[in-house]
Formats: C-alpha cells, sequence, structure tokens
C-alpha cells in the first residue's frame, strides 16, 4: 500500500470521531460532497499512481500526487488547497480514457498498434477491478471486462497480424475509446448528484451493441485472412519437437476441466485431437529428423502449436474457437501432406537425407591455421598425450582430444603429429579433416596420399571398393599414426573405422571433436582428453606474442593488456582474434582501453571470419537441444545458473520430451550432459556425488545464443507476457499489477511469487511454484490438489493450513497429488504428518520436524533433510528405504538409531550437521553403510573415539569432518579402496596425521588420487607434519592447506 492509500485509509479511521473536523479527506467526503460514491477519492488515487507507474510520457503526474500527499492540514483553508488540487487532478488524467497515439508504457517503445491497444486494454481492465473491490457492480460491468479481455486475447491471436480490407483494428480503437469515455464519465466526474443505475445500465447496453458489431467484424477478418498463403505468423524459427505433446495435455485438460466452456464442441475437439495425435507420430519418424525439409515442417508446427495453446488457454467464447478450429485443422493437413510428399521424395531417392541441414563451409574457411603457428599453454596436456600416442598398450588404440570450439584441438594435434619424438616412433602417418560435411572417399584419399606413394589423380581415378583395398594394404603390419581433425559424429567412425587394421604394434588414431561422446563411442578402450580453457597469464602470453611477435609488449600497455587478455576467459580463440584487431590499430593505451570495454561486440564485429567457427556447434545440435542452448541467451552475462532451476524452465517451456519411467528433470538433466558434452557449456560446480550442480556459458558463446536468438526470433518468444510458461513476478510489481494480469498467467508452468495468492487456483497447468517470502507462507488446499504441481519450495518456511488439519482431524481423505518436491516444510503435529500422505510420490523433501513423524510411508523419497528444534531430545526414527542422501540437524543420536540408518540399503550421501551422540564411542560394524560414498561430520559432539570393523564403509569415496571433537580416523580406512578425498577442518591434530597416516597407506597400495584438503587454526603446526618421517616428499601435492 502506497503512501496516497494508507493517508485515506488512516483518515477514515479518524473520522470515525466525531471531534474530529479538520481533515482534507473529511472536507472532500462531507463540506465539498466530493465523492460520487464511498471510495470515489480512493479510486482516483489508484488510477493516477497506475499512470504514474507505467507512463513515461507523464512523469508530472509523480509531481502532482507528491504535492498532493505532502499538503498541510492544519486549517481549513489548507483543505480546500487540497481538494482543488483532486479536482485538477481529475482533468489531468482524463486524456488517459481514450487510446494514445503513440505507446506510453515505460516497458517498451515500440508503436505497433496492437501493442498500444494491448497496452490500453490493460489500464481498463486495471480500472474495472479496482472499481469491482471499491464499489461493486455486478451484470453488464462484467459482461464489459468479458468482451475487453476477448479483445485483448485475440490481439495475440495470428490473424490479428495479417492485414486485409476488414482489419478490424480501427473498429477495436472506437469500442475502446466509447469503454473508456463510459468509464471515466461514471466512476471519475465529480457529480452534485450520482447518475442513476438505469443511466448506466442505458448508456452500457448501447456500448456492449457496438462490442458485437467489433466482433462481427473480427470474423469477416479471421475467414478472409486464413484463405492467405502467409496465414502462419512465424513466431520463432527454432523448432520445438515436443510442443505437440503439451499441446495434447491442453486439449485433455479442455475436454475433462473446462467442458462447461466449449459446448457443442467435443466432438470437434476430439477430432482435433485425433488429427494430432498422427501428426505427432508422423514427426517421430527418425529417417526424417536429419533433413532441412523436416526441420521446417517441424518448425510450422511448431508455429502452429503455439497458436492453438494460445487460443485454448485464452478461455474464448464458444464462437470464435468455432471459427478458429477448422482453421487450425487445415493447417495441420497441409504439414501431414508436406510430410508424406518429403517421405516420398527421401524413398525414390529425389533428395537425399543430408547430415547437416544449413549452410556449408569449405574446409579453407575453417581457418585452423589461425592457431597453429602460436602454441602457448599445452605444455603439460601435450607431454600427456605424446606418452599415450608412444607408450601403452600394443593394440591399435584411439585417442581423443575434446573441448569447446576455438579452444586449440587442432593446434595442438598439430604440434603433436609433428612432434619429433612422435615422428620417429611410427612408420606411417596421416592427417585428414572430416569436418560435418563428410565424404568417405576423400577422407581415405587423404590418407591414402599420406602414407603411399600415389598421386592424386590415380587415387581419385579409384572406385570406392579399390580404395578401401589400397588403404588397408598400405597400412597393414606397419605402426601407423592416423589424426582425424574435426569428427562431429560417432556415425563417421562407424562407418569407415574397420578399414583400420590392428597388427598389436602399438598404432594409434588421434581425434579431435567437439563432442566427448564420439571418443567414448569409438572403443571401449578409448583415451579420453579434454582440453581444457588457457589461464590468464597464459592468454596474456599468447596475446603478446600474437601481437609483438619477438618485440616486448611497450610498459603502458602491459596493464590493460592483461586486462584484455583476462576477459578473454581462457579461450584461444577469443585471444588470436582480439590480437589481431590489436595488430592494425595504434599502440595507445586509451584505444586498448576502448577495445577492453568492449570485447565481446569487438569479437562479434566480423561474424563471417570467426562466427561460423561457433555457430557451426548450434548447427551441428539435433533439434531437441537447439532451443535448450539458445535459452541460454535469456540469463544475464557470465550469470552461474543453477541446474536445477534451469532444468525446471525447460520443462516450464515445453522443450524436453515425455520418457516412460523417468522424470521431466531427469530427462532434461541428460540434455544439460550433453550440451556439456559438445563443449558448448561449461560446469562450474559439482555435488559431492559428481552431478553438475551449476553451469556457465562462455562469453563468446553466449553472444552466439543472443544472435542465434535474435535472428530466429527465440528469446522474444520466450520472454513473451502473452502466452507464458515462465514467469518470474518482481515482488515491487506484484501488488500494482498481478490482478489484471493474472488472467494472462493460466497457462504459467513455472512462476516465481512474492506471496501465494487465492487466484492462483486458475493455474491448473502449473508445475513449478517457488515463493520468495522468506516468512512463514501457509500452503492452501487448492495446491495439494493440483494435479499437474510436482515442485513446490520456499525461501522461508511452508505450513499446512489450518483447513487442511481441520479435514485432518475429521479423518477426510486427501486426494494424491504428483508433488515430486518440498522444501522447507514445518511438521508440528500428527495432523501434519496425516496431510503429508497425499504426497506419495515425493523424491525430495526438506522440513522442519517440531515433533517426530513416521515418515516410512514415502517410499519413492531418495533425498531427505531433517532440521529439529534445539535440545530436542530425538526418539527412534523411521526412515524411507529408499532414500540415497539424508541429513540430520540438531539430531540427538542413540547407538540404536544409527546402526537403523547404517542398515539403509541405498544410502549414499549422510551428513550430520550439529548433532550429538549419545556417548564417546561409535563402533561401525559390517554390513552398514554398504552403499555410501559420501560421508560428512560437521560440528558433531559426544563422541571421541570412533571404531570401525575391518571392511567399513566399501564404497566411500569422501570422508569430511569439520569441528568434531574426534580423536583420529580409524585406522581400517586404509583399506578402502575407493576414497578419493578426506576433509580434515579445525579438529584436533591427531585427526590431521591420522588423516595423512591414511594417505601414506593408500598410496602405498596404488590409490594415487587420494587428497587430504586440511582447514586449521594452526597452520604452521599442520605444515609440519609434512616433514615426518612417513611422509615422502613426491605426496606433499596432494594435500592442500586452507585458512
Amino acid at each position: 500500500m502506497d503512501s496516497l492509500e494508507l493517508k485515506l485509509k488512516n483518515t477514515q479511521l479518524l473520522l470515525q470521531n466525531p471531534d474530529f473536523e479538520d481533515c482534507w479527506y473529511h472536507e472532500l467526503m462531507k463540506n465539498k460532497n466530493f465523492e460520487s460514491f464511498p471510495g470515489h477519492a480512493s479510486l482516483i488515487f489508484k488510477v493516477a499512481g497506475k499512470i504514474k507507474g507505467e507512463v513515461s510520457s507523464y512523469d508530472f503526474l509523480a509531481h502532482f500526487l507528491k504535492k498532493i500527499e505532502n499538503s498541510s492540514l492544519k486549517s481549513r483553508q489548507d483543505c480546500k488547497k487540497v481538494s482543488k488540487n483532486l479536482l485538477l487532478l481529475l482533468k489531468k488524467i482524463r486524456v488517459f480514457f481514450t487510446v494514445p497515439e503513440q505507446q506510453l508504457s515505460k516497458s517498451t517503445t515500440s508503436n505497433h498498434p496492437d501493442e498500444i491497444l494491448d497496452f490500453f486494454i490493460d489500464f481498463l481492465l486495471h480500472i474495472l477491478q479496482e472499481i469491482h473491490l471499491i464499489h461493486p457492480v455486478e451484470g453488464s460491468i462484467e459482461v464489459l471486462r468479458n468482451k475487453l479481455g476477448f479483445l485483448l486475447n485475440f490481439l495475440g491471436d495470428t490473424p490479428s497480424l495479417h492485414p486485409s480490407e476488414l482489419n478490424p483494428l480501427t473498429h477495436i480503437e472506437a469500442v475502446l475509446n466509447k469503454s473508456g469515455r463510459f468509464l471515466y464519465s461514471f466512476f471519475f466526474v465529480r457529480n452534485q448528484a450520482p447518475r442513476m443505475d438505469w443511466e448506466m445500465d442505458w448508456e452500457l447496453s448501447d456500448l456492449l451493441r457496438n462490442f458485437e458489431l467489433v466482433e462481427a467484424k473480427i470474423k469477416e477478418h479471421c475467414i478472409v485472412v486464413s484463405n492467405m498463403p502467409s496465414c502462419t505468423t512465424r513466431k520463432t524459427a527454432v523448432a520445438s519437437l515436443f510442443i505437440v505433446d503439451s499441446l495434447l495435455d491442453d486439449l485433455t485438460h479442455l475436454l475433462i476441466h473446462k467442458a462447461d466452456q466449449i459446448v457443442g464442441l467435443n466432438d470437434q475437439i476430439l477430432t482435433f485431437n485425433e488429427e494430432l495425435i498422427l501428426l505427432r507420430s508422423s514427426l517421430k519418424d527418425t529417417t526424417l529428423q536429419q533433413h532441412p525439409q523436416l526441420e521446417e515442417l517441424l518448425i510450422q508446427t511448431t508455429d502452429i502449436a503455439y497458436e492453438i495453446e494460445y487460443i485454448i488457454n485464452s478461455f474464448p467464447p464458444v464462437w470464435y474457437l468455432t471459427l478458429r478450429l477448422p482453421q487450425f485443422m487445415d493447417k495441420i493437413k497441409r504439414i501431414m501432406m508436406g510430410i508424406k510428399e518429403t517421405k516420398k521424395n527421401i524413398d525414390t531417392g529425389i533428395v537425399g537425407v543430408e547430415n547437416y541441414p544449413t549452410e556449408q563451409v569449405s574446409l579453407q574457411e575453417k581457418g585452423p591455421l589461425i592457431l597453429e603457428d602460436i602454441v602457448v599453454g599445452f605444455d603439460n596436456k601435450e607431454s600427456e598425450i605424446a606418452e599415450q600416442l608412444v607408450r601403452g598398450p600394443q593394440h591399435l588404440q584411439i585417442i581423443s582430444i575434446f573441448g569447446m570450439p576455438g579452444v586449440g584441438k587442432t593446434t595442438l594435434s598439430k604440434k603433436l603429429y609433428n612432434k619429433p619424438s612422435v615422428v620417429n616412433h611410427f612408420d606411417k602417418r596421416a592427417w585428414c579433416v572430416v569436418s560435418q560435411t563428410y565424404n568417405k572417399k576423400n577422407v581415405f584419399t587423404e590418407i591414402l596420399r599420406s602414407v603411399k606413394d600415389h598421386d592424386k589423380e590415380t587415387i581419385t581415378q579409384m572406385d570406392d571398393e579399390s580404395l578401401v583395398e589400397a588403404l588397408y594394404q598400405s597400412l597393414i603390419k606397419w605402426r601407423y599414426l592416423i589424426v582425424i581433425d574435426d569428427i562431429w559424429d560417432i556415425n563417421v567412425w562407424n562407418d569407415f573405422g574397420r578399414y583400420f587394421p590392428d597388427d598389436k604394434n602399438g598404432s594409434r588414431i588421434l581425434f579431435t571433436t567437439r563432442h566427448k561422446e564420439v571418443g567414448l563411442k569409438a572403443s571401449h578402450h578409448s583415451v579420453i582428453n579434454e582440453l581444457p580453457i588457457l589461464s590468464d597469464v597464459e592468454c596474456w602470453e599468447l596475446l603478446q606474442r600474437k601481437v609483438f611477435q619477438k618485440e616486448h609488449c611497450p610498459q603502458e600497455l602491459v596493464a590493460i593488456g592483461k586486462q584484455i587478455a583476462t576477459n578473454c576467459q581462457g579461450l584461444p580463440l577469443a585471444v588470436v582474434v582480439i590480437a589481431a584487431i590489436l595488430e592494425k590499430i595504434e599502440m595507445k593505451e586509451h584505444i586498448w582501453h576502448k577495445v577492453a570495454r568492449n570485447l565481446s561486440s569487438v569479437i562479434s564485429e566480423d561474424p563471417n571470419k570467426f562466427g561460423n567457427i561457433l555457430e557451426l556447434s548450434y548447427k551441428h545440435l539435433p533439434m531437441h537441444l537447439k532451443p535448450c542452448f539458445l535459452y541460454f541467451g535469456a540469463f544475464e552475462e557470465d550469470e552461474e545458473m543453477s541446474v536445477k532451476q534451469l532444468t525446471r524452465r525447460w520443462v516450464g517451456e515445453g522443450f524436453i520430451k515425455k520418457e516412460e519411467g523417468k522424470s521431466s528433470e531427469d530427462v532434461a538433466y541428460e540434455y544439460l550432459v550433453d550440451l556439456i558434452d559438445r563443449s558448448l557449456i561449461q560446469v562450474s560446480k559439482r555435488t559431492s556425488l559428481g552431478r553438475v550442480k551449476t553451469c556457465n556459458v562462455h562469453d563468446l558463446l553466449y553472444d552466439m545464443c543472443l544472435r542465434i536468438g535474435e535472428q530466429k526470433n527465440f528469446l522474444k518468444e520466450v520472454k513473451s507476457f502473452k502466452r507464458p510458461k515462465i514467469y518470474n513476478w518482481p515482488v515491487e510489481n506484484f501488488i500494482i499489477s498481478a490482478l489484471t494480469q493474472l488472467k494472462r498467467l493460466v497457462n504459467v508452468r513455472y512462476l516465481v511469487i512474492p506471496f501465494i495468492d487465492p487466484q492462483m487456483e486458475m493455474f491448473q497447468k502449473l508445475e513449478i511454484l517457488y515463493v520468495q517470502s522468506c516468512e512463514e507462507v501457509e500452503i492452501p488446499d487448492f495446491l495439494l490438489e493440483m494435479v499437474n504441481l510436482r515442485h513446490m519450495i520456499c525461501k522461508g518456511f511452508l505450513r499446512f493450513s489450518k483447513s487442511s488439519s481441520r479435514r485432518a482431524t475429521e479423518d477426510e481423505i486427501f486426494r494424491i497429488n504428483n508433488l515430486q518436491s518440498i522444501s522447507d516444510l514445518i511438521i508440528s503435529n500428527e495432523m501434519d504428518g496425516k496431510i503429508l500422505r497425499c504426497s506419495r510420490n515425493l523424491r525430495k523433501l526438506k522440513c522442519f520436524l517440531q515433533k517426530f513423524q513416521d515418515l516410512s510411508f514415502l517410499n519413492r523419497l531418495e533425498s531427505l533433510r531433517l532440521t529439529f528444534p534445539y535440545n530436542y531430545e530425538t526418539h527412534m526414527i523411521s526412515l524411507p528405504l529408499n532414500l540415497r542422501k539424508l541429513t540430520l540437524k540438531h539430531f540427538y543420536l542413540s547407538w540404536e538409531q544409527a546402526k537403523i540408518i547404517g542398515r539403509l540399503p541405498n544410502l549414499v550421501v549422510l551428513k550430520l550437521e550439529e548433532c550429538s551422540f549419545q556417548g564417546d564411542q561409535w563402533n561401525t560394524t559390517e554390513g552398514e553403510f554398504q552403499q555410501l560414498k559420501v560421508l560428512k561430520l560437521s560440528s558433531v559432539l559426544g563422541f571421541t573415539e570412533w571404531n570401525a570393523s575391518s571392511d567399513p564403509f566399501p564404497r566411500l569415496e569422501q570422508l569430511v569432518l569439520k569441528y568434531c571433537n574426534l580423536e583420529k580416523i580409524p585406522s581400517s580406512f586404509c583399506d578402502i579402496p575407493t576414497l578419493k578425498m578426506i576433509g580434515v577442518h579445525y579438529c584436533e591434530q591427531s585427526v590431521v596425521e591420522s588423516a595423512m597416516q591414511i594417505q601414506e597407506e593408500q598410496r602405498d597400495m596404488g590409490n594415487e588420487e587420494l587428497q587430504v584438503i586440511i582447514s586449521s587454526v594452526n597452520l604452521e603446526r599442520a605444515k609440519q607434519l609434512i616433514n615426518i618421517n612417513w611422509l615422502r616428499e613426491p605426496y606433499c601435492t596432494q594435500i592442500q592447506f586452507v585458512l
């Protein structure tokens, strides 16, 4: 509530005191007879505030309202002055009750007629909502609101965007102006005598007749434009393979839950549903999925599906749905005919199936030579891969170098190819480039020319069979090295890999690829090498050598030069591109500063030269990954994205295929891993189990997302508020905009909102709800009964409603919901436990347990975090057997309870935080913690001695101890072969010593991976332990000290 409204409210309370007379609001209401109805002045303030908040060209209103707000109330003269200003305010806002000549919204600068009308209709709907709250008016006013809502939805539909002789926009503008004048005359004019209800009804009836004429014009217009060749508006040039699945869900929901809105249309919608099922089946033809014509048909399908989805979820009148459904049916049939014709052409050989659907780039244009003359930062990796080439097994081995575009894979491969030790080791060497334009004959020709004394003309004249035979004979019995540069698809290797003989003599094949999958699938014995990005120091070294060759960098350019190198973020390609620019400009500090400030734009200024190298990765993506990758452009640059939020957003947008037996989030995670393996996305952080926790995208690739997303209209469509599936509602805008915009969110699937509003009950497609409030938030009954809601997260705490508790007390049966995660939920009594039983599909639960409940019925639960009140005496716990991750906080743990936890058959991660053990000795026995990989004990008190069996924690990988009173780690941990990390933070020195002893013995047994990480308040004492007799110097590099 803003200060003006608060002032009005406080003044109204003061008026209840009969002795209070000296008030400007009292003066308006009593002496001046200002209000034509109760709340009239409040309505004026609210509408003026709406205008002030959204209209950029009328900022004087802010000053005007402030003047009224700050007015003194000390005398009747002051009150009269306020009254006069309010009357002036009424005159000032009158102009806003007609359609503006240009867009006035602060949120956009577009002057498109549709957007101007959109803005004005939204303004009128806001006024009607405020009128309803202050002075409820029934009957025809509600009809007016529905009519305006339909016009708003029509302006978002395709026909409104196509001109015709019958274009109804002029008629729509006229009826909107009449609506504005009607509202102003009845609700915003100060009348000495209130206008009668019959006057309102008469004028409103006349206004509604005008709406009927406009609707007739709309109908005629829709019929005309449906016959135009361009009647489908291109929403985005990015195909979404699974949009039809989403649309079928919408139709099912409409038939089951909204049958009263489609009376007389059931049969037509059922037929339409069957046509969509046939279309979906046709689109799943894998033979077509690599063909450019199919991608175009998929894009057309995506556009039409967006249209249909928008109409279905806009609650149109039946007459409009009756008009549009046959038009959609015709469009779908045309696409079906196109698919059938394309398949026929492929089967008959009229067109071929192409591995790559877009613009081709010749090998000469790819330009790996831009990096080959100067190599920086690959010394360690070069030595490692060189060893793999000349050492190791005798059988034919495939070695893969994969990394993001421009990182220097080809450069390193060429350096290895020409390395003297490699040249001397192999009898024959050959280099070939596959690229995306794979041609087997060309590849074999390149290899043969390298390994045999055949001229190009002779080889070119050979047929395929002769080429294969010549290649095989030229390699057999020789130790050879074949470098296959830029291989994109494992099918390429499957096509010709069998022609390379294996004489068990140490031959090697070296791949460079952007896809980790290529190396993994090529052979069970493949060696995979990821090429990392350069450090800041290496970037600066490369930049200097490219710009200054053998000269030194002038001292005045060193600081800014290092900044530019750092801004390249480790990508050699970026360094080389910037170096080429710096070479051609003046060597002056202020000019280099300009380059530093605008690095990303400088890189993208010449997309024809360098952009193709990056864009090839996008163009080669499978169609289902393209929208997922471009979606990164919807985030901020350099943003580290939560994988949970990202994958849930993909699901909400409809990018993810529904697979039997897998959750949509699991499938989305697989898509993300695929993008990571293609070197398009970088891993920022991982979970304790090694899963990707956060990720980011390199600036160059981010710029590419923006560029392609804008070219294909993808980002604009994703961010469109006319058909949102994802919406983040800013707290500061919620009260102003919520009431008028809620209806537009009926299609929302992922919603971030400040608090839960009762009107959210209409969001029947909502899947993910995030409440930003840090306070306790009550869960209304309707949320628990939403069939599609799967994730409910609150920044503070969630609590079941009193209504739900009453139903539980009366033993009412709750409908089982589909919630998969809830956090953080307060469970305070047995009734809450009963309510929770309706969420038996939960996979993840975070809760604050004020009274213990039996949770064993949650047999699908995989992750559980239980927090108890301080000093709470916990009783015997009963936990779901399927748990994989368990976190206990403020828990009093008896040894019997510890054994129950230890026997959980699937437990992989156990975290104990600020817990207490009963007694000073913990004895773990055989059979406990058989699957545990991660054990973290933080501020765990009560035990000092830990005795483990001879076979403890057989699969443990990480042990972390922090602020524990433990004397030492059990010596039996020396026998755990899977151990990779021991973290000791602020524990006794004896614990540090035992950790190092375990590392020493693990080394002796061949475990070179084990790391010990130590955080100690007595850092010098910890460092001294390195010098003790049993710790040899080579192992010191595996111990990290942290202050």
